[in-house]
């Protein structure tokens, strides 16, 4: 096999901006030129890796899957080179990470506190509806996912960690009198702060809309916005049990309801079982060691 580095920079140009003349652009070559080129990588793959029948273009399957193989192989020839150079202050490569909103701020602080100070890998996260994260992934956009079950992710070309799971318990904010402002036994309508229904949560949460007695009156697919929303006593949310901690010690949330009324997920980071850079491939390792504790630190 024959490929050269320009092809695929050519290709990560191209995955980029969805255009063919936009990339050319970018790597300052022409238009016919840059086509020919990325041919050249077809053949040399043995498969097509380009939609050219959509517009913008898109990556077949087998796009996004060298999307990941790419990137990793551009990262690891400019950390050789810059390693013989002796100018790489770390190991050079940046590991993208795509999480889902609730997530990132205590997955992203587990990972750093897994590594020394002088060891840590350079993150970039992009926090994002859960959907959203997903698609990041199966496009090639991010080396890892930080996110809930998944089923079509536990299948390959992917490879998951269970790294832990969360009660959904249902609060609210205390009254003048330090007790529950909101019931979920009142005879009228409960105030609820619900997820999207077409959110990951909100399809978790769904069942209660049957269950019991709730009045939708705001909604959001970002945890933290519902959990302002609740301390501020708008109403009942089901928050993770991670993501409330705080609240719930200093009085500022209570949990209401009984062991029926919560709902469990698990969350997972997930990657393509194609090998990542060095510093992909030690974040990894760190996320299973963190799936040992089971929780979020």
């Amino acid at each position: 096999m024959n490929i050269e580095s320009k092809w695929l920079e050519d290709f990560l140009a191209l995955a980029e901006t969805r255009n063919f003349s936009t990339a050319a652009g970018l790597r300052n070559i022409t238009q016919p030129a840059f086509s020919r080129r990325i041919r050249m990588l077809e053949q040399s793959v043995g498969a097509e890796l380009i939609d050219r029948t959509q517009t913008p273009v898109a990556l077949t399957a087998s796009g996004r899957i060298f999307r990941v193989t790419a990137r990793t192989l551009v990262h690891q020839m400019e950390e050789g080179i810059s390693q013989i150079s002796a100018l790489n202050y770390s190991d050079g490569s940046l590991v993208r990470i795509a999480s889902a909103h609730s997530l990132a701020l205590d997955m992203t602080l587990s990972i750093q506190q897994a590594f020394r100070p002088k060891t840590q890998p350079m993150l970039s996260v992009d926090a994002m509806n859960v959907d959203e994260a997903v698609d990041a992934l199966q496009q090639g956009e991010c080396d890892l996912l930080l996110a809930f079950e998944n089923e079509h992710l536990k299948l390959p070309p992917f490879d998951y960690i269970k790294v832990g799971h969360a009660d959904l318990l249902p609060v609210t904010a205390p009254n003048e009198k330090g007790l529950p402002k909101f019931s979920l036994e009142s005879e009228e309508a409960t105030p609820w702060l619900a997820y999207n229904p077409a959110s990951y949560m909100g399809r978790q949460t769904d069942s209660l809309r049957s269950e019991l007695n709730l009045k939708t009156v705001f909604l959001s697919s970002m945890v933290d916005m519902l959990k302002l929303q609740a301390v501020k006593g708008q109403g009942v949310a089901w928050l993770p049990d991670f993501s409330i901690r705080d609240e719930i010690r200093d009085g500022r949330l209570i949990v209401i309801g009984d062991k029926k009324h919560i709902r469990q997920v698990s969350y997972y980071a997930y990657r393509y079982q194609s090998r990542l850079h060095p510093s992909g491939e030690r974040v990894w390792s760190a996320l299973k060691k963190i799936a040992t504790g089971n929780s979020l630190n």
